[in-house]
């Protein structure tokens, strides 16, 4: 175990060293299905370099070439396992238990301040949309604080049910995000940060790290991603340049982004079967949202991780259960800047959004806006949501998009130890 692998003294929770290998047999199996899958014919629509229309020939006759012979799954499995790996049992309020996989950097100094980290999807569990998404800013925080004696801070970085190592949610209950936030605190509480921890996140993980600080006392302080406010009660909410443009990537994304979005929220069972089925399948549906939703591509290594984690560990179907919660009772998509609120207000109940009073955030909230997010808003509407202390532009190109950790977390970490310095106390 890495020196950084030492539990804090008052953990309640029972906690053990997680270890997991592919076996030679289960990666030969997927090499095999990667090499004589049917790649489709060329058409129209996967002709056009720009991808508008979704996954490209070229790209999908070059990945698949890659990860048949060149891409190294172990390499990706010994970095993961180059942190400390723990699967703990947490028991919900109802008495069922549900195996948490995390991974952490626990520090040895009293005062260090306990950090959770919550991915997105589809992220890569830690690479992007899952915890392979902060192994970047893991590796940051090794080289800047070379010993636990130094790290100020425990960081948590948890695979949300469903995904990856951890178990998959219950068959006898709608599981919801409200569900896996609670799981989350909990987590945290046993792990002895009862009196006091902070959240970060992206993406669905933004809108679980809203929901812990809405509900839980100890949870402290947040970061999180924002959605649009209804004027009607807000009054008329400035907006910069800058933002403006923000505001037409988020129109843009509401036209031609979000069909994958509709299917998985309104025939979850359906796409789960038909990408657990075929490798490529995976590949094109995930591998167009690395493409699409980054500042700058991520690399065939980064990407073809994730694809393959979800493959191994048959976790994608388990983890898309949060579209159903957010995505299937919106009116609408938007076509204009004023069709916004069609898109980004009107969830399911009992979801994120901006008008319901128990997800107003009474407690130091922070927020990085990047120039290249799916649908990056102005800053008057995230101050409607919360008591907003902090917030930091990257507004330049090649600093960074949906999936912040893994592009830039060199900005992400600058960012987040600038937001805890100024509201821990």
């Amino acid at each position: 175990m890495s020196r950084y692998g030492q539990l804090p003294p008052n953990v309640s929770l029972e906690t053990s060293e997680f270890h997991w290998k592919t076996s030679d047999e289960d990666l030969k199996a997927l090499q095999n299905l990667v090499r004589y899958s049917r790649l489709g014919p060329k058409t129209y629509e996967n002709s056009q370099p720009d991808g508008k229309y979704g996954a490209t020939y070229e790209w999908m006759k070059e990945a698949k070439a890659y990860w048949e012979n060149g891409f190294d799954w172990r390499a990706v499995e010994d970095r993961l396992q180059s942190f400390p790996n723990f699967k703990v049992q947490v028991v919900d309020d109802d008495g069922s238990s549900h195996g948490i996989h995390f991974l952490a950097l626990f520090s040895q100094k009293e005062e260090a301040i306990p950090l959770m980290c919550i991915h997105g999807w589809p992220g890569a569990d830690p690479i992007a949309g899952s915890i392979l998404e902060f192994l970047g800013l893991l590796s940051l925080l090794q080289d800047k604080y070379s010993t636990p004696d130094q790290l100020p801070y425990h960081i948590v970085v948890p695979s949300l049910p469903g995904f990856a190592f951890s178990d998959p949610p219950p068959l006898d209950r709608d599981w919801t995000l409200n569900d896996s936030a609670r799981l989350m605190h909990k987590l945290m509480v046993g792990l002895g940060f009862g009196g006091g921890y902070a959240v970060q996140g992206g993406d669905i993980g933004s809108y679980a790290a809203r929901m812990m600080a809405s509900s839980y006392d100890a949870c402290k302080v947040n970061m999180c991603v924002i959605t649009c406010p209804d004027q009607s009660t807000h009054g008329s909410l400035s907006i910069e340049d800058h933002e403006r443009k923000g505001l037409e990537r988020a129109v843009d994304f509401g036209r031609f982004g979000t069909a994958y979005a509709v299917q998985q929220s309104t025939k979850p069972a359906t796409v789960g079967f038909t990408l657990s089925a075929s490798p490529l399948a995976m590949l094109a549906w995930i591998g167009e949202k690395f493409r699409d939703w980054t500042d700058t591509t991520p690399s065939l290594d980064e990407i073809l991780a994730s694809v393959t984690l979800y493959w191994l560990t048959n976790s994608f179907p388990t983890g898309i259960y949060s579209y159903r919660q957010e995505i299937a009772d919106k009116p609408g998509q938007a076509k204009t800047q004023d069709d916004l609120e069609n898109v980004f207000r009107k969830p399911a109940k009992g979801y994120m959004f901006h008008e319901d009073p128990e997800l107003y955030c009474r407690k130091p909230m922070g927020f990085s806006w990047f120039p290249y997010e799916l649908g990056p808003v102005p800053k008057s509407w995230i101050s409607t949501t919360g008591e907003l202390v902090w917030f930091r532009y990257h507004d330049k190109r090649g600093q960074g998009g949906h999936f912040a950790a893994l592009e830039q977390p060199e900005l992400l970490l600058e960012d987040v130890e600038d937001f805890l310095r100024q509201v821990w106390v």
